[in-house]
């Protein structure tokens, strides 16, 4: 086992003062990640659970990506080691609070079951070729979604209005698989 500094819960500018980062001005609990392959659980005090399994890609070397799963939405699909993993919804934010990436569109079959954030700096990166995302809507699915977009943009002050933030969630998520450069 690797030897853990287990240092204690503190605020965030202490945190930052022993050079953690620092996220919402919240209580912080630092965490000394060992070298190779390391996994910290958590659980909410309703039980719900998450795992962030840091990785190296040498067997004992600095980890450079973190497999994130959450383990109780209460679904799940076959994974590659014949066995069935935990699925769940995420959304990633960039500038201006704008949902570039939100899985609650996709349908069932093809939600995620691992997040895996890499860790590479800026010039560690490499180019990626970067797929197109099929679609899960169908023409007759999109059809529909576009004339509630139109109703609206018709009536903006109707009952119709209550559906805007799903709306703007649904097409900027098809925006997205249909033009990657958005």
């Amino acid at each position: 086992m690797p030897d853990i500094r287990d240092l204690p819960v503190m605020c965030m500018a202490d945190a930052q003062s022993i050079g953690f980062a620092g996220f919402n001005d919240v209580p912080h609990k630092p965490i000394d990640v060992p070298d190779g392959a390391f996994t910290i659980i958590t659980k909410t005090s309703d039980g719900r659970r998450t795992t962030f399994s840091f990785q190296p890609y040498d067997t004992d070397g600095t980890a450079r990506f973190c497999d994130i799963q959450f383990h109780d939405r209460g679904s799940t699909i076959p994974n590659a080691n014949d066995g069935r993993s935990p699925t769940f919804d995420m959304f990633g934010i960039t500038k201006g609070g704008r949902h570039i990436v939100d899985t609650r569109a996709l349908t069932e079959d093809i939600k995620p079951s691992i997040l895996v954030l890499l860790l590479d700096r800026q010039t560690e990166e490499r180019p990626v070729a970067v797929p197109r995302l099929k679609s899960t809507m169908s023409d007759r699915d999109l059809g529909n979604l576009l004339n509630r977009v139109a109703a609206v943009i018709e009536a903006p002050s109707s009952e119709i209005r209550s559906d805007r933030e799903d709306l703007v969630r649904q097409l900027t998520a098809e925006a997205a698989k249909r033009n990657p450069d958005l």
